[in-house]
């Protein structure tokens, strides 16, 4: 291989380390800060399917304290699925019409994912079954994709109401994406069969790259800053999801006295603030100023 070649093949497998460690750091920073408040969000997916129907809880019935607590992870699982593959909660409360365009922006990510991972697995197995449904994976995310991303900048951009609340960023993350399938649709009109593209993934995997267009090299070196950049950015929401949804959105477990929960809260309230306002005491811990009502001298009485 040249020295290109041999740039290209140790940017790839680094990209893929850059993401893997990535991700097992933020996994590590979102379980480990102190607790979040609880928003106790209704219908609970863990719940009963009998309570989920109308957003019940275990706390409806009588002596519930003495009960063992019915907690199905699987109704989670099912939750937090239906979210991510069809972002029911843009579809339902997004009053902006982007449902459509983000569904379309989404599913271009996943079948890029997944045409990345078929390849991959044909590489390494050296089958050629799966190459037609590779083939369709890849053009239906570059398809998918580009419209996704185009329609949202546009969809935005037009909005006045929302481009005031959409941040530089996002419109970064959606031109950087438009980058990569715009390129892998360039790619797939250079090589309509992928046989460059799985060249260069069978290469990148075996460490012995063979020369292949100039279209599908750019493709893939933006998909692999797209895999260093994914946890350091709004694209690690995949990841948060899940400490969102379990220890937010649908955490309902009572509080026993002693346990370990009731110990870490009794640990993070004698924290001392790192901030400062009008209504608070940097000095005093957050139960001590919680103790107290602004406007009111210890003594008096309200």
């Amino acid at each position: 291989m040249s020295g290109l070649q041999w740039i290209l093949v140790l940017f790839g497998w680094f990209s893929l380390a850059a993401f893997m460690v990535g991700n097992i750091y933020k996994a590590v920073k979102f379980a480990s800060p102190p607790q979040t408040l609880r928003w106790e969000v209704y219908p609970i997916p863990h719940e009963s399917p009998e309570k989920r129907k109308y957003g019940g809880s275990y706390m409806e019935e009588m002596d519930w304290t003495k009960k063992p607590l019915h907690k199905s992870l699987w109704g989670e699982i099912v939750g937090m699925f239906s979210e991510i593959l069809f972002l029911e909660r843009v579809k339902h409360f997004n009053n902006f019409g982007i449902w459509a365009f983000s569904m379309a922006l989404h599913w271009g990510v996943y079948f890029l994912f997944g045409w990345l991972g078929l390849m991959a697995v044909e590489s390494i197995l050296k089958i050629t079954v799966v190459s037609p449904i590779t083939n369709i994976m890849g053009v239906t995310s570059f398809i998918l994709g580009a419209f996704g991303c185009l329609a949202l900048i546009i969809k935005r951009a037009s909005n006045e109401d929302l481009n005031l609340i959409t941040p530089p960023v996002l419109y970064f993350n959606l031109l950087f994406l438009l980058s990569i399938f715009a390129t892998g649709l360039i790619a797939w009109r250079v090589d309509p069969s992928f046989n460059s593209a799985r060249r260069f993934v069978e290469g990148t995997v075996f460490f012995n790259l063979s020369s292949v267009p100039a279209a599908v090299i750019i493709n893939f070196l933006l998909i692999q800053l797209f895999l260093i950049y994914t946890p350091f950015s709004k694209f690690i929401h995949y990841l948060a999801k899940y400490f969102n949804f379990h220890k937010a959105f649908w955490d309902d477990a009572f509080k026993v006295k002693g346990s370990a929960i009731d110990q870490k809260n009794l640990e993070e309230v004698g924290y001392k603030f790192k901030w400062s306002g009008p209504h608070v005491d940097p000095n005093k811990t957050w139960l001590e100023n919680a103790l107290e009502i602004p406007g009111i001298k210890k003594g008096e009485k309200k």
